[in-house]
């Protein structure tokens, strides 16, 4: 696949990946590395704007409570822990030194051994929020004002994102790496994944062309028991909604990965809009804790307070990261893929049971990465012959004067 700088400002096709830092659980024993539509979209950067991510250093100062990654093309990321870094702590965080910053889970891994959100486990989430902010530095400081970049401005959120108008294999496409970061190391808080337009970053997607042209949404990889329960092997997993979202986008993403001879499932029911699933499962989750609540507060024995206790520890670094992760009102618009209607599909990962009992929760790597960038490299142009019959055909019945739109995005 050729990668090059574009000389236009805007491509004909986008692709979006986001980092949730600290979004690793969900309900229904759904968990996963949220960060592989980062590590995919960095990549795919690095080809055309070249530079290092390997981390050189990783400081956790145990006074301010702040940890400080940087990397050896000069990249700079900072993030601070709500409850301080003990000394050991700030041993464990150096092991992150010598890998590469774009697969921030797997750098939280290697230093910690695992990483919860939702406030559990502050300084792994923080250490993969700085990671991610040094690698959106790295290309900042390699190329000054060649880049598109923006924050996420809305309170509490600490992450940015970070694009730019490609051409791959002679095909112009917008790319936008994004990371939905909390202050503190909480996380996860992901109301600006996916193409979802708002704010700073609703800005940089408009400066790109990302407000109106199909895009690629690459998401993370998942061990997703409820919906693959009966899965036995690594495969990639393409989805949208046929009611909301972009069949032609969804196409095209089978058809590459098909055309690579990787393992393919997909689904077109994925992402309900307009359910109110949200505010459901966050109102069940707020009662299933306040039950605990009354339970904890008649318990007399130590046996039955550690019980009750063991059990809100496991609703709230694991079930609360299905609900914590997106605002109620917006989930009913996006869905859980952050998917702006008419717009997109998205392509992830799924591993199996087996998977999961060794490692407990996915790690994205470079191999991955690079089977993507193959599905890529077959999925764009497929995608872009698309385009170009979509085009011609609008204009062949605007010779006739015939309405002309519903091939790019059509809504079934």
């Amino acid at each position: 696949m050729k990668i090059s700088r574009s000389t236009l400002s805007r491509g004909i096709i986008g692709i979006t990946g986001h980092v949730g830092a600290g979004h690793v659980h969900t309900n229904f024993g759904f968990v996963q590395d949220d960060s592989a539509g980062f590590a995919v979209i960095a990549c795919l950067l690095r080809r055309a704007f070249p530079v290092s991510t390997v981390i050189t250093s990783v400081d956790a100062d145990t006074e301010t409570g702040t940890v400080t990654v940087r990397t050896e093309g000069g990249g700079t990321g900072t993030a601070q822990t709500r409850r301080g870094i003990t000394p050991y702590e700030a041993t464990l965080a150096r092991l992150a030194m010598g890998l590469d910053a774009v697969y921030s889970q797997h750098v939280a891994f290697a230093a910690f051994g695992r990483i919860y959100g939702q406030g559990v486990l502050e300084l792994p989430v923080a250490l993969q929020t700085a990671t991610c902010l040094a690698v959106i530095d790295t290309f900042e400081k390699r190329y000054p004002g060649q880049l598109i970049t923006g924050v996420e401005d809305m309170p509490g959120k600490v992450g940015k994102v970070i694009g730019a108008v490609l051409e791959i294999d002679a095909v112009p496409v917008s790319v936008m790496a994004i990371l939905n970061a909390s202050a503190g190391g909480l996380g996860p808080d992901e109301d600006l994944e996916g193409n979802i337009m708002l704010g700073d970053k609703g800005r940089a997607m408009k400066e790109l062309g990302l407000d109106a042209i199909p895009t690629i949404i690459l998401e993370g990889k998942a061990y997703a028991p409820a919906a693959l329960k009966d899965l036995t092997e690594e495969i990639f997993w393409v989805r949208m909604n046929k009611e909301v979202d972009n069949h032609t986008v969804f196409t095209a993403l089978v058809e590459g990965i098909k055309a690579a001879g990787l393992p393919c499932i997909s689904s077109d029911t994925a992402y309900p809009r307009g359910t109110g699933d949200m505010a459901r499962s966050t109102r069940e989750l707020g009662e299933r804790i306040a039950e605990l609540g009354h339970e904890l507060s008649t318990a007399t024995t130590s046996r039955e307070k550690v019980r009750i206790v063991g059990e809100l520890a496991v609703i709230v670094s694991q079930d609360a990261g299905g609900i914590t992760f997106m605002s109620s009102d917006l989930h009913d618009v996006v869905g859980g893929g952050g998917i702006m209607p008419g717009m997109a599909a998205v392509l992830s990962m799924a591993v199996s049971e087996s998977y999961i009992n060794t490692w407990k929760i996915p790690s994205f790597t470079a191999q991955d990465s690079e089977n993507i960038l193959i599905i890529l490299e077959n999925a764009v142009p497929a995608l872009a012959a698309k385009i170009e019959a979509a085009q011609e055909e609008m204009e062949r019945r605007a010779t006739f004067k015939e309405d002309a739109f519903d091939f790019l995005f059509p809504s079934k």
